[in-house]
Order: C-alpha cells, then structure tokens, then sequence
C-alpha cells in the first residue's frame, strides 16, 4: 500500500489553525513570509512543508491556485540555508545546490519570481535557464553563483550532457506540473536527470492532477516518496461559479463577445482554445470588435510571448487568448473570470484552466467566474469535467478525446462573414456614380465553335478554309 497524508487528516496531526510561525521556520522565511502577508499556510502547505523539512521524498497534489511553489519553496529554500551555514557558499559556478524542473519558459520565469521573494531575505541566489535563451544568454546566467537553478528539463539535460552544468552538490531536486514533466517529450530527459543525481538526494514532486499510471510509476521509485492529497485535490475552489452555454460551434465568438461586454468595468479574464490557429482567429476577430487584446501560444516565439504576457500583466489588454500554455501554473493577479471557447481534450486540464481564478492570496480564495462553451459534441466531455471538477477520482490515464474538425473553419466563416458585412456596408454608404460616367457594359460575343477535328495537334487543316469555319465556297 501506498503511504498517505491528507492535510484534514494529516498523520503527523498537523491542525488546521496552525500558523507559519508554528513550522520551526528560520527567521529570514518568517520575515519574508510576514512581507508578503502571509501567515497562515494553505491545506498543501500544512502537510508538505513539514514532510519535506524532516528530509522525506513526497508527491503532493493539490489544486492549482494553493500555493504550492511555497509548498515545495520554503523548505527547499530553508533547507540550503542551514546547508550553507554549514559548509560554506558553493565553491564552484554552474553547480546548484537545488534544482526546480517546470515545463515551458513562462513558468521557469514565474516560479523563479516566487522563490526570490523569499530566497533575498535568506541571502540564496535563484537562477533561471530554459529554450528560447541564445547560447550567450545561458553562459551569462551560468556564470553567475546560483544556489537554486529553475528550468526546463530538455535545457538543463543538454547542459549537463555538455558538462557545463554539475549536478554534484544537489540537495534537493523538485518537479513542478510532475504529471506534465512526464508526458512523451520531455520523460526521457527527467528520467536521465534523476539518473545523473547523486544517491540519497531528495525528490519532491508537486502537481493538480496525477492520473494513476503516473502515481503508480512515481510510487515505485527508489525514493519511495509518501504521497500527500490535499483536501482540495482534484477539485475546483468553492469560490468559483460556473455557467455553461450552449452554442453552435460558428456562434462561438458572439458568445465570448457577449461575455466581454456584458463583463463589469475593470475585469478582465482568459479566453481558453484548443489549437493555436483558432487562438489567432479568435484574438483577431475580438479586436476587430474592439476589444484590447493579448495572444499567448506555443506558435509564437519566446520574446512575443514574453512581451504579450508582460502587456496583459501591467493591464494591457482586458482578455488573453491561450492555449493549454496558458493553463499550468500561469498567474496573473486580480482576473475575474475564465472562458472556455472549447472544453479541453483531456479533462484533467479544465481543471487547470479554472485555476486561473479562484486563487490563494493573503486576503483568502479569490472569487471567479467560468463560462463553458458548449456544443453538441461536447456532451461528453462537459460530463467528465464536472465530475473531476466535484472531487472525483482519476482512475486511469486518460486519452485525448476525438479531434475536432471544421473548429478553426467555423471561426475563420465568422471572420469572413464579417468582413462581407463591412464591405457591403461600405459600397451602401458610397455615393453612387452618374449614369453618365459609368462605362458601357461590354457586349459579350461568343466565339464560333470550330469544326469537329479543325486545329487539333497532329492535323491539318483543309486547304483554302480558315480555322475553324467552313470557308469560302
């Protein structure tokens, strides 16, 4: 059987009405946790902030939006402090005491902004290397001392193949979205990493979903990691409302158009699509209604996602239109409600999308709001969704659901359909010329059939009669 703790139920009797203070944390933490408001620890805090202090290899799931950078944060950071106090600053360059693994380049920069709000008062430096960066880039980050490293796996694999990075003196090494990190594409690369760590090293994986074939490989590692379910595991904030629509898939637009308009002044919120191409549909048939709007998918490249999600942050922009990039761990303060134009493929990543509200702040879960989009071939799929949504279980892995066709088509008639409309109201609009200046219409003549056989390649034709008529007689 497979240890477990729940943080209602916790085996180490952790209550709920405990504070930070209460965690035997270090100074530096506390004052930089008190910094940001923070006194209180979430339900996933309560049970893995003790069990990785006392040294222990877990697997945490909970909710997105309940703080598990912290989660897994603290006690790492606390952790190397106590480390260093103990043998010294690291005596090497490009040889991190603690490594942070996380999927995409977005989330390698927000959960590094996480960890330096309570790494500076520690006096721990955090670092960051992932795709998108030129060669130049990673050697000027690398050549800077770094006691925590957060980056991609397929990244850090390459520098550590390369020897430019040593995993030699890592403590710690945490795997943040653990279910996403081994998915097809990237498991080969965390499966060398954990090969290439020394012996005994601490592991914590931290994720809102954990489909059982993942659960059971984890489990079985050396580690023999004990698995902490928050009490919110797999279920949305009771903070959020939810609202399904049923549309027709060419009335998709009109339907998130109406939601931005009837939206109060000052909200703002995420528009969800499955692909990228219906992303760019949609981004630009809401701004040609006027709406300010930023687009984020895995088509563009690294500096124009940087810079969209930059502008929709400082408030530029009411709405962001993204695919699942959007979905795993991306936070933006104060959004107030969600979209989904289609319900995703794979049920686990709804809830992940409605993560982006209903999050854990020092004012307590914030409210929101979701709208589904719903058509008829989404029946299914909105069952199993409110099922997970609700708490319930994961049973098996799960397949992508069968491909939508004509999706990107239906939006991209929208488009078309619009643009009709404008051009047609144009030409009404123009002053109709005078009869006088408008050129004759051309008599259309039609050419003389030619004669059967007359002209064909390989035959000549009769002497003393024109092409294709009969001639003089």
């Amino acid at each position: 059987s497979v240890p477990q703790a729940r943080a209602d139920v916790s085996a180490s009797g952790i209550g709920k009405c405990m504070t930070f203070s209460s965690l035997g944390l270090l100074p530096g933490l506390l004052d930089a946790l008190e910094g940001l408001r923070l006194t209180t620890p979430t339900p996933v805090q309560r049970v893995a902030i003790p069990a990785l202090l006392g040294g222990a290899s877990v697997v945490a799931v909970a909710r997105t939006g309940s703080g598990k950078t912290l989660a897994y944060g603290v006690p790492l950071l606390q952790r190397l402090r106590l480390h260093e106090d103990a043998v010294g600053t690291p005596a090497a360059l490009a040889a991190p005491r603690a490594i942070v693994l996380t999927g995409t380049r977005e989330l390698v920069e927000q959960t590094a902004r996480v960890l330096k709000s309570v790494a500076h008062p520690c006096k721990l430096r955090v670092r960051t290397v992932s795709g998108g960066m030129t060669d130049r880039e990673v050697g000027k980050r690398l050549s800077e001392p770094a006691d925590v490293l957060v980056c991609n796996p397929p990244r850090l694999a390459a520098l550590v193949r390369a020897k430019r990075v040593s995993l030699a003196d890592v403590q710690v090494l945490v795997a943040d979205e653990g279910d996403t990190l081994l998915a097809p594409g990237q498991r080969q690369e965390v499966e060398f990493l954990l090969n290439a760590l020394p012996k005994g090293r601490q592991i914590a994986w931290f994720s809102a979903t954990l489909p059982e074939p993942v659960r059971s490989w984890l489990v079985a590692r050396p580690e023999k990691p004990v698995v902490l379910l928050a009490k919110d595991a797999h279920a949305a904030p009771e903070t959020i409302g939810v609202r399904n629509v049923k549309v027709r898939a060419e009335e998709r637009v009109d339907a998130v158009h109406d939601v931005l308009v009837a939206a109060r002044k000052g909200e703002r919120g995420i528009v969800f699509c499955n692909r990228r191409e219906t992303a760019d549909e949609v981004g630009s048939v809401l701004v040609e209604r006027g709406h300010v709007v930023q687009v984020v998918h895995g088509g563009r490249s690294p500096e124009e996602r940087k810079k969209a999600l930059a502008a929709f942050r400082r408030g530029e922009g009411r709405v962001l239109v993204t695919t699942e990039l959007g979905g795993r761990g991306l936070h933006v303060p104060d959004l107030t409600f969600v979209v989904n134009y289609e319900l995703p493929e794979r049920p686990s990543e709804y809830l992940h999308r409605i993560g982006r509200v209903g999050r854990h702040s020092a004012d307590g879960v914030t409210a929101g709001r979701v709208v589904n989009l719903v058509t008829p071939h989404d029946e299914g799929i909105l069952r199993e969704v409110e099922r997970l949504a609700k708490g319930g279980r994961m049973d098996t892995g799960e397949a992508p659901r069968a491909p939508r066709r004509r999706e990107v088509q239906a939006v991209a008639s929208v488009a078309r359909k619009e643009a009709r409309e404008t051009r047609r109201i144009a030409r009404k609009a123009a002053p109709e010329r005078p009869a006088s200046t408008r050129k004759p219409e051309a008599q259309k003549t039609e050419a003389p059939r030619p004669r059967r056989g007359a002209g064909r390649a390989g035959t000549p034709e009769p002497r003393g009669k024109g092409r294709g008529g009969r001639g003089r007689s």
